[in-house]
């Protein structure tokens, strides 16, 4: 739980998805149909929506919010739109993936992983919880992929996330 609160801290420093909705809310949407979310444009997220943190991915033009709907959790992969001074930065969405379930014995890593010992932060990944600083065994990888403005599901081959 600690390693959870930790990286919800984190997440939120690191890019605040706290950002009044520019677009419509969208209509209650069954968890088979989140994609639906893609082309959603906000400044902070839509009613009915947690923030459970997110990061910066590339440059500072993408993001990713980890939020919560009900019980259906998603990672929003999100590119920075033009900003006219005052209030926060809006942001599209350009992909969304629904987070697979995993056991308390694995944790949620992002913003601090790398891929054959780079640092790649449109890596995040799922890991067994261990007291290492570095989390090795990765149970599933994905990377938001700023070229193709996609989630991808990637090999946990050469993958490792620090534990904050």
């Amino acid at each position: 739980m600690k390693s959870l609160l930790s990286l919800t801290l984190m997440g939120s420093i690191l890019f605040s998805a706290t950002l009044p909705a520019i677009s419509q809310e969208p209509a209650t949407v069954p968890r088979s149909n989140i994609r639906s979310y893609i082309g959603l444009t906000y400044r902070t997220l839509p009613k009915g929506f947690k923030d459970n943190g997110g990061w910066v991915v590339k440059g500072g033009r993408y993001g990713a919010d980890f939020v919560q709907r009900g019980n259906t959790r998603m990672i929003w992969f999100t590119k920075v739109l033009p900003w006219n001074r005052g209030g926060a930065v809006p942001v599209r969405v350009v992909d969304v993936m629904e987070l697979p379930t995993f056991p308390r014995s694995q944790e949620l890593h992002f913003a601090f992983c790398t891929f054959n010992g780079q640092d790649d932060r449109e890596i995040f990944a799922i890991a067994e919880a261990t007291d290492e600083d570095i989390r090795t065994n990765i149970r599933r990888a994905w990377r938001a992929n700023t070229k193709t403005e996609k989630i991808e599901s990637i090999s946990p081959k050469g993958v490792a996330c620090k534990q904050i």
